[in-house]
């Protein structure tokens, strides 16, 4: 019974061994469908409800806005991707955190497949390995659609581009992904400069190839400037603005920052899950390694690396976010993972991995699969508990059952409009109601956000229109009880999970005024 077992072990790792990344990239597959499952499809947030309106809006070819409603950066890549399947009917709950997870996984599948053609295992199996060993919180960062992963998934050009042949056509390819990348998320950076610093500094491309460069560089500055052009054309109808942050160096947040980089750096760090700070001594000290085998090429590249990573910490943006999932600070460095993986991969032994270490590897990705199996619903939940500021995070299918009550609300009594003033406050934020509830009931009437509409056009049409009936959600009901009795015409139609709905009578001004007006009388000591 013993041999003929390990001989089927030995003929199992053999056939494992000769697939190269296969295995992994197999194993990579299952760890996204279960977050997927387990929590992407399962929560949505007030900034991905904006994903979901933009992916319904270019499913029928209506194209707004250059970037997320009522901003100056954000390019809505995802919901671009999902429209095709929106189009034919796929569910928004499941398309965009499936093309979110896809659009992380690319990357790595990309230079493990590129280096298992090349006959490379060690690299190949880094990159199918790393995003297996990365902790849950890290999944579900990257699993959540807004915009966080985009500008990774050009990276995959990187290795191709490099093979094309031609010193300025693969120059040009790299120009052309790296510029991409930056467009989309300019966190993508953190890994394309290094790549492009060790490309031109070992392969000397010369005029030759940095005019390829250069002209690669060229669409994504000019999608640059157009949507910064049409902005800028359009500054009125900006809400949130990136400028707002400044892009000015803070010394002062560097240094600090510096003493917290476990915070910057939150679980995008494989195996070392919690140990994260590691990342800028391990750096250094590679960097040292790979001077002291004579290569200082890599050395120099690592150095000035790390060095940028610094340096970028002088940033506001960079400052911007906390702990947690849905607005980390680590979303500023997701590309980390492929960093830490490609430079591995750079210093690798020629001699491919034993068949001993292949199964360490396979046990190690299946106990990290099945640890983060255990452990997702909790922790999706206690990070949806966690939410108190600047984002909302609710379960889908409360979501669904507030949005078909708010049809049946709106059928019922013939409403020509629904406002939720974003300054009265609700137990389910005015983003929900307003964005993400026409994609769940499409035959609701039109929504709108009193107050900070994202969505330019609608304050003109519906914000300076006149209306028949107004529905308007919110208010506290002792304020709504005295207007009802000064205008009896006034009537409170139900309630949305604790949220009061009232019906306004027909009024011969635009909504605006009506609600600036109403607003006060309900916030106020009184009309």
């Amino acid at each position: 019974m013993g041999r003929p077992f390990r001989n089927q072990l030995i003929q199992v790792l053999d056939r494992a061994l000769n697939a190269g990344p296969w295995p992994f990239l197999v194993l990579g597959l299952v760890d996204r469908v279960i977050l997927v499952v387990q929590f992407g499809a399962r929560y949505v947030s007030t900034d991905d409800a904006i994903q979901w309106a933009g992916a319904v809006d270019y499913a029928h070819g209506i194209f707004r806005w250059p970037y997320y409603y009522g901003q100056d950066y954000g390019p809505m890549f995802e919901a671009l991707l999902a429209a095709p399947g929106i189009w034919v009917g796929a569910p928004l709950s499941w398309s965009l955190p499936a093309i979110s997870s896809a659009l992380f996984l690319l990357p790595f599948w990309s230079f493990a497949l590129y280096h298992h053609a090349r006959g490379q295992a060690w690299p190949a199996l880094g990159f199918a390995l790393t995003p297996v060993l990365l902790p849950v919180e890290f999944g579900m960062m990257t699993t959540i659609p807004r915009g966080f992963v985009t500008g990774l998934a050009p990276l995959a050009f990187l290795p191709w581009a490099q093979r094309s042949g031609g010193t300025f056509r693969g120059a040009l390819l790299i120009g052309v992904s790296v510029g991409l990348a930056g467009y989309l998320n300019p966190n993508a950076l953190v890994f394309a400069l290094p790549y492009v610093m060790l490309f031109v500094l070992n392969r000397r491309p010369g005029m030759v190839g940095g005019l390829g460069l250069l002209v690669g560089l060229l669409p994504a500055i000019a999608l640059h400037l157009a949507s910064q052009a049409w902005c800028t054309g359009h500054g009125d109808a900006i809400v949130h603005r990136l400028g707002n942050m400044g892009w000015s160096v803070d010394g002062g947040a560097m240094l600090r920052s510096l003493g917290r980089m476990n915070e910057h750096l939150q679980w995008t760090f494989p195996l070392l899950w919690g140990a994260e700070g590691v990342l800028l001594p391990g750096l250094i000290a590679f960097s040292i390694l790979a001077f002291r085998r004579g290569d200082r090429v890599l050395s120099a590249v690592v150095l000035m690396t790390t060095a940028g990573i610094v340096a970028s910490l002088s940033l506001p943006k960079v400052q911007d976010g906390w702990d947690s999932v849905f607005f980390p600070l680590s979303r500023m460095f997701l590309a980390v993972p492929l960093l830490v993986a490609w430079i591995l991969g750079l210093s690798a032994p020629a001699r491919g991995p034993r068949r001993s270490l292949v199964l360490i590897a396979l046990a190690a990705s299946v106990s990290a699969i099945v640890h983060k199996a255990a452990v997702v619903d909790r922790v999706g939940a206690e990070q949806v508990a966690a939410q108190t500021k600047w984002v909302s995070v609710l379960p889908v299918t409360e979501l669904e059952q507030d949005a078909a009550e708010l049809g049946r609300l709106c059928t019922t009594h013939d409403v020509d409009l629904i406002v939720v003033p974003i300054r009265l406050g609700t137990r389910v934020w005015a983003q929900f109601r307003a964005y993400l509830h026409p994609t769940l009931v499409p035959e609701l009437p039109p929504t709108y956000v009193h107050g900070y509409e994202r969505r330019h056009w609608q304050r003109t049409e519906q914000g300076q229109a006149v209306h028949r009936t107004l529905l308007v959600i919110g208010g506290a009901e002792e304020r709504w009880s005295e207007l009802r009795t000064l205008d009896p015409r006034i009537r409170r139609i139900g309630a949305l999970q604790g949220d009061l709905v009232h019906l306004l009578p027909a009024e011969d001004r635009p909504t605006d005024d009506r609600m600036a007006e109403l607003v006060e009388d309900l916030l106020g000591a009184g009309p």
